[in-house]
């Protein structure tokens, strides 16, 4: 894509800012805002918070695309449809809530799940990595 002139030349103003602001000292700067009567501990405060609002940004939006490219990973990546047998996927599940103690699953009220939600987990740990389908003996 081709920038156009003013783009350009902003992006040199701002290359040209950030080398001077590298070149000068911390000494240099702190005198620069006390001539201008600013309160060097507001500016600290002001750009400490300006700072963390940034990092925010930035892993809140890092969050979302991982979120995004999660869940685009997860749909490109089928799921056998031959399953094992239900007694079997209910073991091989267990099994790997066992091996792997870093994954939950959360019951909803009390209630208990049914052979199609664990089939459906089952797809999940599948997807996951954690359950090989080649490893169940179908």
């Amino acid at each position: 894509m081709k920038q156009s002139k003013e783009s350009l030349e902003i992006g040199l103003i701002r290359a040209r800012a950030l080398e001077d602001l590298a070149n000068t000292s911390d000494d240099e700067i702190r005198n620069e805002y006390r001539e201008a009567g600013q309160d060097l501990a507001a500016v600290a405060k002001q750009t400490q918070n300006k700072l963390r609002e940034v990092v925010a940004a930035s892993m809140r939006a890092k969050l979302a695309s991982a979120k995004a490219a999660s869940k685009a990973s997860a749909a490109s990546q089928p799921v056998n449809p031959v399953r094992p047998a239900m007694e079997r996927l209910k073991q091989l599940v267990a099994e790997a809530f066992q091996r792997e103690p870093k994954i939950a699953m959360a019951f909803r009220d009390g209630k208990k799940q049914t052979d199609e939600d664990l089939a459906t987990v089952y797809d999940d740990l599948v997807r996951m990595g954690v359950v090989k389908p080649e490893h169940h003996g179908r």
